[in-house]
């Protein structure tokens, strides 16, 4: 951490007294200008959480970072850009998440772990999950959102199989495992069909676990029909 003199302090002092509109802007640039890619980030997904995707733009980012309206087009060319950045950071998290928890319960079926894991996640960060696999705003030509969700789809297909010599051989399990899982993470997050008139509600972390469980228990005795 950097302090200041006693006589830095004073020169300081004076120069603000003089001008303290161009010291005052000055400080504003350092502090914005050090970090404000991340700062714009950290902002955008704030949002997001907040009050979803559908209404967020650059100029709603500058707001909410409190920058001129112009600022994110230094770091950004248009919203979609800012957006693949967060989803792709969202698929990055997920990932660790999921090796986190094999390794923190080595005595469990890894499958389970990262089914129960995925789901949890996607509770979690229910609008971010969302954006990240179904907005159209994703551009999903991007490489790098590309390479984060691979390693986080990894993740699922070493649980099934850590013989990946065998990936197109398991392609039928890798299917049937992330249709499942997938949907009842969606189906946590909306609510499942109900007869009209009935209240919508989303499932709970037990309700899932009880499907997983099932699916786990099929994954492992599969036989090819």
């Amino acid at each position: 951490m950097q302090f200041f003199t006693a006589l830095e302090k004073v020169e300081i002092i004076k120069k603000l007294s003089k001008n303290p509109k161009k010291i005052s802007e000055s400080a504003k640039s350092s502090y914005h200008h050090g970090n404000l890619y991340e700062i714009l980030i950290q902002h955008a997904e704030d949002f997001i959480r907040d009050k979803g995707f559908e209404s967020f733009s650059l100029r709603t980012c500058a707001k909410e970072a409190g920058v001129s309206h112009s600022a994110p087009g230094h770091y950004f060319k248009d919203v979609s850009e800012i957006l693949t950045e967060i989803a792709a950071r969202f698929f990055e998290r997920l990932a660790l998440n999921l090796k986190k928890q094999v390794l923190d319960f080595p005595s469990v079926d890894p499958l389970k772990t990262i089914s129960m894991e995925y789901v949890r996640f996607a509770l979690e960060e229910p609008k971010l999950f969302y954006l990240t696999f179904h907005s159209s705003k994703i551009d999903r030509s991007s490489t790098r959102y590309q390479k984060a969700g691979d390693e986080a789809f990894l993740q699922m297909v070493l649980a099934i199989d850590k013989d990946l010599t065998k990936r197109n051989e398991n392609m039928e399990k890798i299917r049937f495992v992330w249709s499942l899982i997938h949907g009842l993470a969606m189906l946590s997050i909306d609510g499942p069909m109900v007869p009209a008139g009935g209240k919508r509600y989303g499932l709970n972390i037990e309700e899932a676990e009880l499907n997983i469980r099932n699916m786990v228990e099929c994954i492992r005795n599969w036989k090819k029909v």
